[in-house]
């Protein structure tokens, strides 16, 4: 399976809230980072290992009810892909909907998701957090 396959079937079961089987195609040393100022966000940082990355997701899902995810671009380089991803959330504490844009860059090997890197709107995201 290509790479770009890969990150949209990731995509697909992430959006159907199938969180763990989402990440069917992780490495079990995955590396996931969230570029972000962790003061901004208590999910900013790195997971390490596909467990800390479930949980990561996890969390987010306590936090956040998931109302659309949507890949509005996927870009496929390889064994490299970049994704465009537009997500439309509630803040489970406040009733706050808000859409959120983020930008995820992914290595794949062997069939394997290596790493994913994940820029997001900093400013939206402390105004939610």
């Amino acid at each position: 399976m290509r790479a770009v396959d890969i990150v949209s079937n990731l995509y697909k079961a992430y959006a159907d809230r199938d969180i763990e089987g989402a990440l069917a195609h992780c490495a079990e040393d995955v590396v996931f980072r969230w570029i972000a100022d962790p003061r901004q966000s208590r999910h900013a940082g790195t997971a390490h290992g596909k467990q800390e990355f479930l949980a990561r997701l996890l969390a987010l899902d306590d936090d956040f009810e998931y109302r659309r995810f949507v890949p509005v671009e996927i870009v496929d380089g390889g064994d490299k892909v970049a994704a465009q991803v537009e997500i439309h959330m509630t803040r489970r504490a406040t009733g706050e909907e808000f859409v959120m844009r983020t930008a995820n860059f992914w290595t794949v090997r062997d069939g394997q998701i290596l790493e994913m890197v994940e820029y997001y709107d900093t400013a939206l995201a402390a105004s939610v957090f």
